[in-house]
């Protein structure tokens, strides 16, 4: 546990950081809670094809975190192929474990219509950035909809952690979107959207051995 409360102090001082739009507080704050979400992983010494994946998907998340720091488009594309990537790894460390495949046609049918409620609505500011944001609500479904179809048809705490875990990690995606494209999006955006993504990668480096 000593990771997550690390964590969480870091995280706080990323946060408030990011209230006061202090650059300099991300970029000492946010490496530095990424990189304990990664140390959480492997403390839970990985040996399975799944932990091994899901720690490829963390540390690709971390070099996202950092690449999305500066402002500039050409770091915030890094930002999106890194995470693109993870995401990628993540779908792979699903399909990996032993659980059977269920399929479940309305949480199916809801993942593919938040998906599509949220791609219109960012469609007006997309601009030249609309095919590679395509991409990845594409792959950031797959993501979702894979850990939703994990299990058995009654949840395991695994697969019950893995789904929550990929939840979150799917709205924080959004809220990063609406920071990045909606013009007017204040604190608040990222005031949800941070602790909403810590928890999720810190369930998925939890996940690991289980």
């Amino acid at each position: 546990m000593v990771p997550v409360l690390a964590a969480v102090t870091l995280g706080l001082l990323l946060w408030l950081g990011e209230r006061a739009g202090n650059r300099r507080a991300k970029w000492a704050f946010k490496p530095a809670t990424s990189a304990l979400f990664l140390l959480a992983a492997f403390l839970r010494d990985p040996q399975q094809p799944y932990d091994w994946l899901v720690v490829a998907a963390l540390l690709l998340s971390a070099v996202g975190d950092v690449a999305l720091i500066p402002a500039s488009r050409r770091w915030f594309l890094a930002g999106l192929v890194a995470f693109l990537l993870g995401h990628v790894a993540y779908v792979l460390a699903f399909w990996s474990r032993p659980e059977p495949w269920t399929f479940r046609p309305l949480a199916l049918a809801a993942i593919a219509a938040a998906s599509l409620g949220t791609y219109v609505w960012l469609r007006p500011y997309l601009g030249s950035l609309r095919r590679p944001v395509v991409a990845y609500m594409m792959v950031i479904t797959l993501m979702l909809a894979a850990a939703g179809s994990l299990g058995p048809p009654g949840w395991t705490a695994a697969t019950a952690q893995i789904a929550l875990a990929a939840t979150l990690f799917y709205v924080s995606d959004i809220t990063v979107a609406r920071a990045r494209f909606v013009p007017g999006t204040g604190f608040a955006n990222r005031a949800v959207g941070l602790p909403l993504y810590y928890t999720a990668q810190f369930l998925f480096a939890y996940s690991v051995g289980m």
